[in-house]
């Protein structure tokens, strides 16, 4: 994930760095002004306090496949699942994932009240490898949407979803 839209295409044959990524990524969420940070295996409590829901998930469009796009078809992408949200009368938040250094960054949402399930085919419905999803309360859980990789390593706050 980049500024310009592409990632670093180095973890995408490989799920469990590609997971590793993701985990080590923080996700920011937009309150006008304000951006709150929120990482897999945390509490979002600030963010809860500020969106009211019972569960949440985040979403991209971007990099389908683990594979960097252009910016252009990015775009695009994201304007079809910000459509495809608007239609399942979700609220959102505007969203962007970035490493841990700031670099990589691509856009999102933060919908709330979408179960995990429903958060997972979404992620599929745009080719994404993995989303967010976790209850009120609870720790972000990181959804891997692909099997486990055989001998791949424990990660925590990492859920393998086939």
């Amino acid at each position: 994930m980049s500024d310009h839209g592409t990632q670093d295409d180095t973890t995408q044959d490989d799920p469990i760095a590609l997971a590793r990524a993701f985990a080590a990524a923080r996700y920011c969420v937009e309150f006008g002004e304000t951006a709150l940070e929120l990482g897999v295996g945390e509490r979002a409590a600030e963010v809860e306090a500020r969106f009211p829901a019972s569960m949440y998930a985040f979403v991209t469009a971007w990099n389908p496949a683990a594979e960097s796009q252009p910016v252009r078809d990015n775009a695009e992408a994201d304007d079809a699942l910000a459509a495809h949200i608007a239609a399942l009368g979700a609220e959102c938040r505007r969203t962007w994932a970035q490493a841990p250094d700031g670099a990589y960054r691509e856009a999102g949402w933060l919908i709330g009240g979408l179960d995990a399930d429903r958060a997972d085919a979404l992620g599929r419905e745009f080719g994404q490898a993995g989303v967010l999803a976790w209850l009120t309360g609870e720790p972000v859980r990181l959804h891997m949407l692909m099997p486990k990789p055989p001998g791949g390593a424990d990660l925590p706050d990492v859920d393998w979803i086939e």
